[in-house]
């Protein structure tokens, strides 16, 4: 069983928290309180309603022992920068970013960080289509 860590409850968050909570341990931080509650009853995990930008909460989500760590907030910048935190000091081995812009996918990829861009990955779907 992997221990995973989903900052950002959005619905990309909030669907990858509750299918893989069936399997794994499964950690979800937002400083939505009303995200978290909209969690499915049969939620298998832990919530964390605080800021992912303060260490504590970083530290309170057990980063140290995780096996991955999603940063799916609607905030590029801030993805981007807890990622590249998570990455060094916590050596986590398998940090994803949600990342909307092309160009910071680019030069993010380069950091050992997995990008995930929304736009790309729809446009690689369509075309498998034809």
């Amino acid at each position: 069983m992997k221990y995973v860590i989903i900052i950002g409850c959005s619905k990309t968050g909030k669907v990858l928290a509750e299918d893989l909570s069936a399997t794994e341990n499964v950690v979800v931080v937002d400083r939505s309180l009303k995200v978290l509650d909209s969690l499915r009853e049969d939620f298998n995990g832990k919530k964390i309603w605080a800021d992912a930008l303060d260490i504590n909460t970083i530290e309170q989500a057990g980063t140290k022992e995780a096996d991955a760590v999603f940063l799916l907030t609607g905030n590029d910048n801030l993805n981007l920068v807890m990622g590249k935190v998570i990455k060094r000091k916590y050596e986590v081995e398998k940090v994803v970013l949600q990342v909307s812009d092309s160009l910071k996918k680019r030069i993010f990829s380069e950091e050992g960080l997995t990008i995930v861009n929304r736009t790309y990955l729809i446009s690689e779907v369509l075309k498998k289509c034809i």
